[in-house]
C-alpha cells in the first residue's frame, strides 16, 4: 500500500484530500440540510391542509336582511341591519361581554351560513356591560 501511495503525485494526492474535505465539509451537511427542510415542507403542507377542511355549505343562505336579523338575534340581544350603497349591509350587533366567544364563532361561520363577505373591518365599541359590533357586509 506504500508503494501506492508513493506511486500517486502530490498533486493528486492533493486533490484527493480536497475532495474528501468537500465532501465532509459542504455536501454532507447540504444534502442533511435540504432533507431535514423537506420533511419540515411536508409537516407544515399537512398542517395547512388539516386547516383547510372545514366543509363549504352548498346549501348557505342567500343574504336577506330580515332572516340575518331574526337569525342572528337567537344569539345576540339587539342585532340591526342597515342597508348603504354599493349593495352593502352595516350590520350593528349587541351582546353581554361574556358572549364575545359565541360572537367569534358566529363571526367564523358567517360565509359558511351565508353567502355574505365581511367587507371592512370590525368596530367594538363598549357599552357598560356589553359590547357593540359594527361590521360591513356585502353579499354575493
Amino acid at each position: 500500500m506504500s508503494n501506492e501511495s508513493k506511486s500517486l503525485s502530490p498533486i493528486t494526492k492533493f486533490l484527493f484530500i480536497v475532495s474528501l474535505l468537500l465532501l465532509f465539509l459542504w455536501v454532507i451537511p447540504t444534502m442533511l440540510s435540504y432533507y431535514k427542510n423537506e420533511k419540515l415542507y411536508n409537516q407544515k403542507v399537512t398542517e395547512l391542509e388539516k386547516l383547510d377542511t372545514r366543509e363549504i355549505n352548498s346549501d348557505a343562505k342567500i343574504f336577506h336582511a330580515e332572516v340575518f336579523r331574526i337569525d342572528a338575534e337567537t344569539y345576540f340581544d339587539k342585532v340591526t341591519v342597515k342597508s348603504i350603497p354599493n349593495n352593502k349591509y352595516k350590520i350593528n350587533i349587541t351582546f353581554k361581554k361574556d358572549a364575545l366567544p359565541r360572537f367569534h364563532s358566529f363571526l367564523k361561520d358567517l360565509s359558511l351560513n351565508y353567502r355574505v363577505a365581511l367587507d371592512d373591518k370590525l368596530i367594538y365599541k363598549d357599552i357598560n356591560k356589553s359590547l357593540q359590533v359594527t361590521m360591513i357586509v356585502k353579499p354575493f
